[in-house]
């Protein structure tokens, strides 16, 4: 038996180890009897398929051509877009990537880059391409409030509901008087919260909408002052 011997460069080796396990661990989740090849029995079949002279360039090429090569060549060069275009027509076929109404751009990148990160390491992939996934993952992520409005879920139509609820006991607070206009006041600061908290308005909108409230009708914000002569003029300015 005639003996080769090759000279590799270590990261080339590594490459190599890296595909021998993965080849083992999707083999055995297949078949939990599979008997696994030593690594040189592996490396010489891969090398005996190969035409080309065993140059370094040739272990090269059939390592790049293995079958893992496509989910490297997938979040390389060769197909750097291929994690958001997978997303964006997911959404044709009712299917999304939601993400909260209330992060950030910056929770965004830090959530998008632990979930990159984790799917790296749990497929024993290269680290190295842990920025480019979740680049991916961020550009094709939408809001929650998006997907349920475009997909009209209950949570939707409950929103607008909210919506109308909140116009109108605005309305009818500006025409109110006396008990009924604080009834109508704690009506309306708790459909504020409430649209904050399911993201159809933003906290500085409610800040807002309270403050042009209070400047217009600011005894409605302030307990009376005790004494007789002032809880008649605050009552007098109720009435």
């Amino acid at each position: 038996m005639k003996q080769l011997k090759l000279n590799l460069k270590d990261d080339v080796y590594d490459m190599l180890q890296r595909e021998f396990k993965n080849f083992v661990r999707l083999s055995t989740k297949v078949d939990s009897g599979f008997v696994a090849p030593s690594f040189d029995a592996f490396l010489m079949a891969r090398l005996s398929d190969n035409n080309n002279f065993l140059t370094e360039e040739a272990v090269q090429h059939l390592m790049m051509s293995g079958q893992y090569a496509w989910a490297r060549r997938a979040m390389g060069r060769d197909f750097p877009d291929v994690i958001a275009i997978l997303i964006a027509e997911a959404a044709n076929y009712g299917f999304h990537i939601a993400v909260r109404h209330d992060w950030s751009s910056e929770d965004l990148t830090e959530a998008a880059r632990a979930w990159a990160l984790a799917i790296i390491k749990q497929s024993q992939g290269d680290e190295t391409q842990v920025d480019v996934l979740a680049s991916q993952i961020k550009s094709a992520a939408v809001s929650i409030a998006v997907v349920q409005e475009k997909l009209k879920t209950p949570a939707t139509r409950l929103a607008h509901a909210l919506g109308q609820q909140m116009n109108d006991t605005q309305v009818a607070l500006e025409h109110a008087r006396g008990v009924l206009a604080r009834e109508q006041l704690g009506a309306f600061r708790t459909l504020l919260k409430l649209g904050v908290a399911y993201g159809s308005i933003k906290e500085q909108a409610e800040k807002d909408a309270l403050a042009k409230l209070q400047a217009k009708r600011p005894y409605l914000f302030h307990q009376p002052s005790e004494g007789v002569f002032a809880k008649l003029a605050a009552w007098w300015r109720l009435l």
